[in-house]
C-alpha cells in the first residue's frame, strides 16, 4: 500500500505544527504543565518535575524529525509512542472518573487560569487523531511526480489541518466553562 506523497506530508506536517505549537506551550508555562501532569496522579511526585521538563522536549524532537526525510521514521515513532501515553493516561482518569482536571495539551487554546478544566473522550479521541496522521509516515508514499499545484495543496491541506485541530482545542478548552454556564 503507499499514500500519494502530498497527502502524507500533508498529515505529517499538519500533526508536527500541532505538537509543536503545544510543546511551546509547555515551556512558556512549565509550572501550569507540572502541575496538569500531577493532577494525572499516574507519576510519583519525585519524578512530575523532571516528566514536566522532558515531555516538551521530547514533543519538540519528535515533531521536528517528522518534517525531515531522513529523520521522519524516528520522529514518527516517537511522536505515536509519546500520543499513545497521552491517550493512555487520559483514558485512565476517564475510567477512574477523575475528569476534573486540566488535559495538560497547553495548546493554542489553554484555557484560563479560573476557568472550570475537564477531561473527556473527546481529548482521547484528539490525541488519537494525531497519532493517525503521524502514522502516516510508517507507510510508503508513492513515487509519482511533485509539481507546483501539489506545494499549493500541500500548503492549503496543512493550514486546514492546523485550524481544524486548533478549532478542536478551542471547542475543548471551551467546553467545562460552557458546561458550567449552562448549568448556573
Amino acid at each position: 500500500m503507499t499514500l500519494d506523497p502530498v497527502l502524507a506530508t500533508s498529515a505529517q506536517a499538519g500533526a508536527a505544527v500541532v505538537v509543536l505549537l503545544g510543546a511551546f506551550a509547555k515551556m512558556r508555562r512549565p509550572a501550569a504543565f507540572r502541575q496538569a501532569l500531577a493532577g494525572y496522579r499516574l507519576l510519583p511526585d519525585a519524578l512530575t518535575a523532571p516528566a514536566a521538563f522532558a515531555i516538551p522536549l521530547a514533543e519538540v524532537v519528535c515533531a521536528a524529525a517528522l518534517l525531515f526525510p531522513d529523520t521522519r521514521m524516528t520522529g514518527a515513532l516517537g511522536l505515536i509512542a509519546l500520543l499513545l501515553v497521552f491517550a493512555a493516561g487520559m483514558a485512565i482518569n476517564i475510567v477512574r472518573g477523575h475528569t476534573d482536571i486540566d488535559c495538560g495539551c497547553s495548546g493554542f487554546a489553554a484555557a484560563r487560569a479560573d476557568a472550570p478544566r475537564g477531561i473527556g473522550w473527546l481529548h482521547v479521541a484528539r490525541a488519537l487523531l494525531l497519532v493517525a496522521l503521524a502514522a502516516t509516515a510508517l507507510v510508503e508514499p508513492g513515487s509519482r511526480a511533485v509539481v507546483w499545484f501539489d506545494y499549493l495543496t500541500l500548503f492549503s491541506s496543512v493550514l486546514l489541518i492546523v485550524c481544524a485541530l486548533l478549532t478542536v482545542d478551542v471547542l475543548l478548552a471551551n467546553g467545562p466553562r460552557l458546561s458550567h454556564l449552562r448549568n448556573s
